[in-house]
């Protein structure tokens, strides 16, 4: 059985972006038409908000010492109303995103591999409001819904220390040993496979064409 669509997530540094192209690589070379998606939150409806963030100082460009990359943190977590609103306004984002990145390829007969996805962005919205009951709450499960039936999960785990070592954008050990925890909470919650990312990049690999059955 060939799933049509494979989700791979993880922290920063986890290896998800060569686990994905390498198996894109496999699929086209088996004949099979295969697009591979990136997906990342674009802002739609959320520009009011974010202003409003930025205005109240909510919202925050920091640089990362050892790269000189920059990065925004949102700490929406200092206003409760905030952190109940942002949420649906990522929510709504996500599906007019998901339409034209994901959607519209799911009858053409592609088998699509998204490297990011719903799992990732419940991550970032547990993050930004330290509200680790938002895959359980309304806009959540709204978002949980957008998971295409029959669509193949795994995340990728690795050590904080590992993921630090591997990228130079990351802020800090803490952001992402928070998100770790994270990670592994939502895999227990959703019911997510784990792969362990600590070993070999083609034993990985291998690890994930045997859970995929390709």
């Amino acid at each position: 059985m060939i799933y049509r669509v494979i989700i791979i997530s993880g922290i920063d540094g986890s290896g998800k972006t060569t686990q994905i192209k390498l198996l894109e690589r496999c699929l086209k070379h088996k004949g099979f038409k295969v697009k591979g998606i990136w997906f990342r939150w674009v802002a739609f409806i959320s520009y009011p908000i974010l202003a409003l963030c930025r205005i109240l100082g909510y919202t925050t460009w920091r640089v990362v010492e050892r790269s000189g990359v920059r990065y925004v943190e949102r700490r929406f977590y200092l206003n409760k109303t905030l952190a109940r609103l942002w949420p649906w306004f990522y929510a709504v984002d996500v599906l007019i995103h998901a339409i034209f990145k994901i959607f519209i390829w799911i009858p053409l007969g592609y088998i699509i591999l998204i490297d990011r996805f719903i799992p990732d962005i419940l991550i970032d919205l547990m993050y930004e409001t330290k509200d680790c009951r938002i895959p359980r709450r309304l806009a959540g499960r709204l978002l949980i819904s957008l998971i295409p039936k029959g669509s193949k999960l795994i995340i990728i785990d690795v050590n904080e220390n590992t993921a630090y070592n591997r990228k130079h954008d990351i802020p800090n050990i803490h952001y992402l040993k928070e998100r770790r925890r994270l990670y592994l909470y939502i895999a227990k919650t959703l019911n997510i496979s784990i792969i362990n990312g600590e070993k070999d990049i083609l034993e990985v690999y291998k690890n994930i064409l045997g859970y995929l059955k390709i």
